[in-house]
């Protein structure tokens, strides 16, 4: 019987890899996909690993909080390998599953050694959604295999290594696991550090189930450890990015609205860590799931940005309950009364019909342009970046594009060149992206006279603009003869319009 198991276990490991291999050939990024940002990070860092410039704008590389350990890590093998940069992110993805799984794998036997448990917890975690978020962090299938090369699904391969080591101290006194939590909590902190808040809230619930009270209590100095730990960081100013990043709303997510919706059959693992806390089982997922939900109701009352994140640390340990109460009453299926079965068949239905529906909804959604670019082009994949192309003909780490700021998001991970404006915040210089921001709708939705636009140009250093067509709505009337008069047109394909400014116009 366990041999059979874990035949299945490796049948499911094995799609699953296969299916994240197919997501690394065609990654699935949106053009506002924070992905650019990480690439163009790790490219910078492959370029200079000492001294790096800021990855999206012509400033110094302390300017930027995405030189973290992975885009360092990742950009460091792309310096010694000299892969091309999509092959790197590529690699990274896959050993972000690996990561993200195995310790996964390693978390549930923490909670129990049956090994019919990750084949019932996996899929309900991966199926067992709502509508779902299209956030970072969220792991339902579509989102998590479109997300494999973010930092925090890095960082929640970090957690789950953590809580395991932190568990091998709790069960056998291991110092070498009490210094890998230590270890991994700093690193997971330095790599994304809301992420990292996962950890620490699984390493609080597993400490009060499993230790003794004065143990448990001395081991919630390890958060106060890794956050002290950011002040040795020597790419940025990492103190300020947590406080400021955590007070200022500079980049807003929706992680507030429609939530029952969103998560769907996620809100039964409420009821399932119940039914384990009347049985007196499972304390410590019921306890995180406690915690997470205070988290994420206090947060929410108050619009603190950063406890949102908790909707989705919240639903792993809701996804644990669901995931142990399917595997120990679907096995006594055939022995339960009418209301136990009907129970069951109900929260199966509930995560796998319902869920599932959302799932491939949204799948069909994403990859319909895929398929259809692959059948018109005659077995030609859809690259992500396959309508901007052109541009690495005229752009290259020494060219400022002067570019709407949602319209270039993606043009540094793919050309090397620099914008004017970034599309999201930066919590290191929130007056400077917010002047940058202003200036550049001033330079293409006016009013502007050309004396004006040409002093934007050499405040920046531009050396290109580049104008999408699909947004003349709400282009300046006078932003055309202004072009004529101050750059020289390139050969572009439409939506696009490129143009190059001349050496002499972009002196003061």
């Amino acid at each position: 019987m366990r041999s059979d198991v874990r035949i299945v276990q490796r049948v499911m490991y094995s799609a699953i890899l296969v299916v994240a291999l197919i997501y690394t050939v065609v990654p699935l990024w949106g053009p506002q996909a924070d992905m650019w940002e990480t690439i163009a990070a790790m490219d910078a860092i492959s370029k200079s690993p000492l001294d790096p410039r800021n990855p999206l704008l012509d400033l110094p590389g302390e300017t930027s909080p995405r030189f973290t350990p992975y885009t360092v890590l990742w950009g460091v093998i792309d310096n010694i390998f000299g892969m091309k940069l999509f092959t790197t992110a590529a690699l990274a993805s896959l050993v972000n599953a690996l990561l993200f799984f195995t310790g996964l794998h390693r978390v549930i036997k923490t909670i129990t050694p049956d090994p019919r448990a990750p084949l019932w917890i996996i899929p309900v975690m991966l199926i067992g959604w709502g509508r779902g978020w299209g956030e970072a962090n969220a792991y339902q299938f579509e989102q998590f295999f479109a997300t494999m090369s973010y930092a925090g699904t890095f960082t929640y391969g970090l957690c789950f290594h953590g809580l395991a080591e932190l568990n091998r101290y709790l069960s056998d006194r291991s110092r070498v696991g009490l210094a890998l939590y230590v270890i991994l909590g700093i690193l997971a902190c330095w790599s994304h550090p809301i992420t990292a808040l996962l950890l620490f809230a699984m390493g609080f619930a597993w400490s009060f189930a499993r230790a003794p009270f004065k143990t448990a209590v001395l081991l919630q100095v390890v958060p106060f450890i890794a956050l002290a730990a950011c002040w040795l960081w020597p790419y940025f100013d990492y103190p300020t990015v947590l406080f400021r990043g955590s007070t200022e709303a500079w980049y807003k997510v929706r992680l507030f609205d429609g939530q029952l919706l969103r998560i769907g059959p996620v809100v039964l693992g409420i009821f399932a860590a119940g039914y384990f806390a009347w049985k007196r089982r499972y304390g410590e997922v019921t306890l995180a799931l406690l915690l997470s939900l205070a988290i994420y109701l206090f947060s929410w009352a108050l619009d603190i940005q950063i406890g949102s994140r908790f909707v989705f640390y919240g639903a792993i340990f809701a996804h644990f309950a669901i995931g142990l109460f399917l595997m120990e009453r679907f096995s006594d299926l055939k022995l339960g009364s009418l209301l136990e079965r009907g129970v069951v068949l109900f929260v199966l239905a509930a995560v796998f019909v319902a869920g599932g529906y959302y799932r491939v909804k949204k799948l069909d959604r994403d990859w319909q342009p895929v398929v259809e670019h692959y059948q018109t082009m005659g077995g030609d994949i859809l690259e992500p970046w396959e309508d901007i192309r052109f541009l690495r003909d005229y752009l290259n780490d020494n060219s400022v594009v002067m570019v709407e700021d949602t319209v270039g998001w993606r043009i540094p991970a793919v050309t090397g060149a620099r914008l004017v404006a970034q599309a999201k915040g930066n919590p290191l210089m929130a007056a400077e992206v917010a002047q940058r921001r202003a200036d550049v709708v001033t330079f293409f939705s006016g009013p502007a006279t050309t004396d004006e636009r040409r002093a934007m140009l050499v405040k920046y250093h531009c050396t290109h603009i580049l104008v999408d067509a699909r947004n003349a709505e709400r282009a300046d009337d006078t932003l055309d003869s202004d072009l004529s008069i101050l750059t020289e047109p390139l050969a572009a394909p439409p939506p696009y319009r490129l143009f190059q400014i001349p050496a002499g116009l972009r002196r003061p």
